[in-house]
């Protein structure tokens, strides 16, 4: 190869690891906002517990008396099913599925961050081979 070949592939190759560096970033920018969104999930489902929480003892509160009154019992029964049931463990497992399905998304970006490092470290490794090959090129 001329040196005017070898500086051309150098600078081929250069371009790559600017490009892989490149896409580097932007996918640390998606993982940035993939944390970002898993927190707010985090803090939505902790806020979603402490207001159940609060509820289920308001109401405890509430009737603590043992009364011997049908209404009020089945009141209590059901607003109990309703705090405690189906319906809470859907909404607040769903929102633990969702941080899940952040934290599958966060790990697929970082194994293609670090395919793109191991290009990185490749094709850096062919420009001091060039750059090697340069030092002795002969025209």
């Amino acid at each position: 190869m001329t040196s005017a070949e070898i500086r051309g592939s150098i600078r081929y190759h250069e371009g790559l690891v600017s490009s892989y560096q490149n896409s580097v970033r932007q996918l640390e920018n998606q993982i940035n906002e993939l944390l970002r969104l898993k927190g707010k999930f985090q803090n939505l489902q902790s806020n979603f517990g402490s207001r159940q929480s609060n509820r289920k003892n308001k109401l405890a509160g509430l009737f603590s008396t043992t009364l011997k009154v049908k209404m009020i019992s089945n009141y209590r029964s059901g607003m109990n099913q309703l705090l405690t049931g189906s319906e809470y463990s859907n909404s607040y497992n769903g929102l633990s599925a969702a941080q899940e399905r952040i934290n599958t998304k966060i790990r697929s970006i970082q194994k293609e961050i670090n395919a793109y490092n191991d290009k990185i470290v490749h094709t850096r490794g062919r420009i001091a081979y060039f750059r090697n090959q340069l030092a002795h090129a002969q025209d």
